[in-house]
Formats: C-alpha cells, structure tokens, sequence
C-alpha cells in the first residue's frame, strides 16, 4: 500500500502497508476474537459519548453502537476513527473500525468477515473523489444531460467495484490481517480521544 504523503496521520498507520499471505487458520481466528475484544473494550471505555441505533431510520435492520474518535498530531493532520458493534436482526453480528487520514484521503476499514477480520484500503484522496461532484450544476441541465450523468456514474461505480473484486482475487485489497496488526490498531487506539463536533 502506498501512502498518499508523510503526513504523521499517514504515518500512524505505516504498520498496515502490507498483507501477509503466510497467516495460518487458527491466527485468522485469534486475531477475530482479539479485534471483537478491541471492538468492545473501545466502546465501553467511551460509554458516555457512544451513540446507539435501535431499529432506527439508518440501522431498520440492528441494534448499532457506534463511537467517533480522532488522534491529532503535532503537524496538524489527524486520524479519524469510527468503531461500531452491531446485532443485527438475522442473529449475525457486525465488528467494524475504520480509520481516515484526514486531510490525506488515506481510508482503511477493519471488519469481520466469515471469522476472519478482513482490511480494506483507499487511498484515493477526498479532494479529487468530489471534484467531479462539485463541477456538477443539475439545475442547469436537461433531462437528457441528467440521464447521461447517471449513466456515467453507474458506470464509474461498476468500474469500482470490478477493481476491488480484482485486487481481492491478487490478494491486493480486502485480506485477512493477523493478531499483530490487531495488537497495533489497539496501540494506536490508546492515544484516541472523542471526537468533538465543531458547529
């Protein structure tokens, strides 16, 4: 995985470059027992500022905890983080945590998967992700202009998602991580504090 900059947010999270195909059945497991514990520890030691959906307008299928936190660092960049435990209502639990690079557009998600604890990377930079969006004007276009702009998106969106199922296969994206990357995202959560919405 190649970071966006050397930004000390893009830095914090230097220890997930790499996927190590060597991991053994019963470390895949460990580490999704070891990933549900961080999952669940975090959530209780930020009790107060967790957030639940009960059958909600967002979550109408689960009961969902959820936590938003954030590390700063001295250059002034900053590592967002989500966690979230969910129940859903087909008896199937959801571990997830993900960490943004904010201001870089480093994106990396943790979470379970047929018993293993799987990590997704982006590192397409946010900027560039919503320059399309922001040059977009729907008030001035026709039907016929709206039409070709979905069309477009769909199509860009398919391309997306044939290029994640493809880095899968190559075992490039969306892999199976160990018990000691898990040992370094619970590090790293050691030094989060509650994000605090700015309005």
């Amino acid at each position: 995985m190649e970071l966006p900059n050397n930004s000390e947010a893009a830095k914090q999270m230097e220890f997930a470059e790499g996927f190590n195909p060597e991991l053994t059945t019963e470390e895949k497991l460990q580490a999704a027992v070891e990933f549900d514990d961080l999952v669940q520890s975090t959530l209780l030691r930020f009790a107060e500022d967790a957030k639940t959906h009960d059958h909600d307008i967002i979550f109408s299928d689960r009961i969902q905890s959820e936590v938003s936190l954030e590390i700063p660092q001295k250059d002034g960049s900053v590592v967002s983080i989500g966690v979230y435990s969910g129940s859903l209502d087909n008896g199937t639990k959801s571990r997830e945590i993900t960490f943004v690079e904010r201001g870089v557009g480093g994106y990396h998600r943790y979470y379970i998967e047929d018993d293993f604890v799987l990590r997704y990377d982006d590192n397409t930079p946010f900027s560039s992700m919503e320059e399309d969006d922001d040059k977009i004007d729907m008030s001035m276009m026709s039907d016929d202009e709206i039409y070709e702009c979905a069309v477009r998106a769909m199509r860009k969106t398919n391309n997306l998602i044939e290029n994640c199922k493809l880095e899968q296969q190559m075992g490039l994206n969306r892999q199976p991580v160990g018990v000691d990357e898990i040992s370094k995202l619970a590090e790293l959560l050691e030094s989060a504090e509650v994000f605090k919405f700015n309005y």
